[in-house]
């Protein structure tokens, strides 16, 4: 799951359907989650819908995005140095994720008294490899990996973007390389060629296809390409039905290869971000419904699973009054509400807090 400052462009203020979509996808995510961890005892040991694997399909929708708007925010007219990238990208990501990520292990260490920091410092670190609590970080590290071999490629006196162009096609060469030689590949046993796997491969979804479908888009962008102009309106319903359709789209192909898989969530995920970059809208109620979740999309991502987990711990303990399909769907709109309050009184004030911090001339002594 990414989060950069909004879904803003040079020179042209913020797209509202990429802004939208940020919030759909961050939703598809947490009712996936929520709708797998009831499945689970003590809570009600079943899910109450078949929503095959729609939340990895959010996370897609999600790095597409981050391809595309670190492209155009980092290689148009106000291009970032170096510095400024990281530093820019670890004050919106990682301070917010300190407090998010002690937060869930605190309470968990509460309900469990079992200590087990060693996940919890890897969800810290962002350390490529092993086991993270929360798990959702997971999408954070694979962010991190695309941010810093953007930066020492593109960010740089003389470009290397073939550099960049061949880690984006690599998890194809890579399963490719596991099917037909090595097993192995996919699952590897040494600390060495799991790194390498995590950078090249990645999981499942192969991420390095987002990041360059995105990519791809954001350099269409600023060459300002006819395709990439406004031509739909809108973009509230436009991308919403574009989520949903695309989403049962993908459950309904689902293959059993995962190479296809993987390249089916990508080509799915570009289609519905091109229709949020294409698309207009010109405010009103859901306007204002899209942006605010669309802002608060990255608090609701990495909030939503402590939420989810107290409410289930709750409900077992009441020996799950409500029926599954009704608790679900409490818990996930509790989920969405309590991600923008946090985003409201926690987020927003720690990130204008750093900034301001940052901004603050030194003082000569």
């Amino acid at each position: 799951m990414t989060d950069i400052d909004g879904a803003k462009t040079p020179g042209s203020g913020i797209l509202p359907g990429i802004q939208y979509l940020r919030g759909f996808a961050a939703i598809l995510v947490v009712i996936w989650h929520g709708n797998w961890l009831i499945s689970i005892p003590p809570s009600y040991g079943y899910s109450p819908f078949n929503l095959a694997e729609m939340g990895l399909f959010g996370v897609a929708i999600f790095f597409v995005i981050s391809g595309f708007i670190i492209t155009i925010v980092s290689l148009g007219p106000e291009r970032a140095s170096l510095g400024e990238f990281f530093a820019r990208r670890f004050v919106r990501i990682i301070p917010f994720m300190w407090v998010c990520v002690a937060a869930y292990n605190l309470i968990s260490f509460a309900a469990s008294g079992r200590p087990d920091p060693g996940p919890a410092l890897r969800a810290m670190t962002l350390w490529p490899i092993g086991e993270l609590r929360p798990h959702v970080v997971w999408t954070l590290r694979h962010e991190f990996i695309f941010y810093i071999l953007f930066a020492l490629t593109m960010l740089r006196a003389r470009p290397r973007p073939l550099i960049l162009a061949a880690w984006f096609v690599a998890p194809v060469l890579w399963y490719a390389a596991a099917r037909c030689w090595s097993p192995g590949l996919l699952q590897p046993d040494d600390t060495i060629a799991a790194l390498l796997a995590v950078v090249l491969y990645g999981n499942v979804m192969m991420p390095n296809l987002q990041f360059g479908a995105g990519f791809g888009l954001g350099l269409l962008w600023l060459n300002s390409s006819k395709a990439v102009r406004p031509l739909l309106s809108p973009a509230f319903s436009i991308t919403l039905g574009a989520t949903i359709a695309c989403t049962a789209l993908v459950g309904v192909m689902l293959s059993e290869n995962d190479g296809l898989r993987a390249l089916g969530w990508t080509l799915f995920a570009t289609i519905v971000v091109w229709l949020g970059i294409v698309s207009t809208d010109r405010g009103g109620p859901l306007h204002v419904l899209g942006m605010l979740l669309g802002n608060a999309s990255y608090s609701i991502y990495l909030s939503h699973a402590l939420v989810l987990v107290v409410l289930i711990q709750g409900s077992a303990r009441m020996h799950n009054p409500l029926p599954a399909w009704l608790f679900l769907t409490a818990a996930v709109l509790s989920s969405i509400v309590a991600g923008v309050v946090i985003h409201w009184y926690v987020e927003q004030p720690l990130v204008g807090y750093l900034r301001r911090l940052g901004r603050r001339p030194s003082i000569a002594t």
